[in-house]
């Protein structure tokens, strides 16, 4: 997790892992979280309560974190796709849309995905899939929209 030049960026956008594989997100710079977009969320996440994780997976919402170094881990038992945000706007505050002028990292575009396994890429089965909700700021819907993309490019070449 990471800010630069006004920009904020989960490093790297994509991952892909095994069943029972474990990411760790750790702060670069700036002040950050990651949440899971899921309706459970809605309280830190208003932008959405779409979900765009595989269905009867609890979502995780991290704290938020503002030393470099601190780090938060989730392990992926069930092989899926799940897209995640950072929430924070203005001086660290989580918020929807702008906090005190500020803009919302994930309306800037700050997204991520993390792929578990070979999952099926259908939208039916995989809400992460489906076309991104227009509820969702358009930096956000534009980068999960690239990530439908090249989330098919690459497992269809297996």
């Amino acid at each position: 997790m990471e800010s630069d030049d006004d920009a904020h960026h989960f490093v790297p956008h994509t991952v892909h892992i095994e069943p029972g594989g474990t990411v760790t997100w750790v702060l670069d710079t700036g002040v950050h979280d990651t949440v899971a977009y899921h309706p459970e969320n809605a309280s830190v996440l208003p932008s959405a309560t779409e979900q765009r994780i595989p269905d009867g997976i609890d979502p995780w919402a991290s704290d938020v974190y503002d030393t470099a170094g601190q780090t938060f881990e989730v392990t992926f038992e069930a092989e899926g796709i799940y897209d995640y945000t950072c929430t924070i706007a203005g001086h660290g505050h989580r918020g929807g849309g702008h906090h005190g002028g500020h803009q919302t990292h994930e309306s800037t575009g700050m997204v991520g995905r993390v792929v578990v396994g070979d999952p099926p890429l259908d939208a039916e089965g995989q809400p992460a899939m489906r076309p991104p909700s227009s509820d969702l700021p358009e930096a956000a819907r534009h980068e999960l929209e690239r990530f439908n993309d090249q989330t098919r490019s690459a497992l269809n070449e297996h």
